[in-house]
């Protein structure tokens, strides 16, 4: 198993909790949803890595913000997928690029009603 399929829950968690897991939708205000903002941007149109994510949402400057893994949760989800090419990041390493997915679109846009009502 790999990251990305590591379910959303905690083994110790009741059967309803494993079962609404997979239904969770994003708060507005989230790391997820600022994260989804930035794959939804046209800039990413040809994919952007977790990092850049991270520093295109200003997530990667906050303290103990651990903005890579809701990167991974977006992609559990299906929002975000990898798309086989890679770019070299920060660290020199070569780092997957993501874009986002139909279904992450669709979660961005009814994200932006969302806030449009409020």
């Amino acid at each position: 198993m790999n990251f990305d399929e590591l379910p959303l829950f905690r083994a110790q968690d009741t059967p309803t909790s494993r079962a609404g897991a997979a239904h969770v939708r994003l708060r507005l205000d989230s790391q997820q949803a600022q994260l989804l903002a930035v794959y939804a941007h046209p800039l990413a149109i040809d994919g952007i890595t977790d990092e850049e994510a991270g520093e295109r949402s200003g997530l990667a400057d906050k303290p103990r913000c651990c903005y890579w893994k809701r990167c991974s949760e977006l992609r559990h989800k299906g929002f975000i997928k990898d798309t086989g090419r890679v770019r070299e990041g920060s660290s020199g390493s070569f780092m997957m690029l993501c874009e986002i997915t139909d279904a992450g679109l669709a979660e961005y846009g009814r994200l932006r009603m969302e806030a449009a009502r409020k």
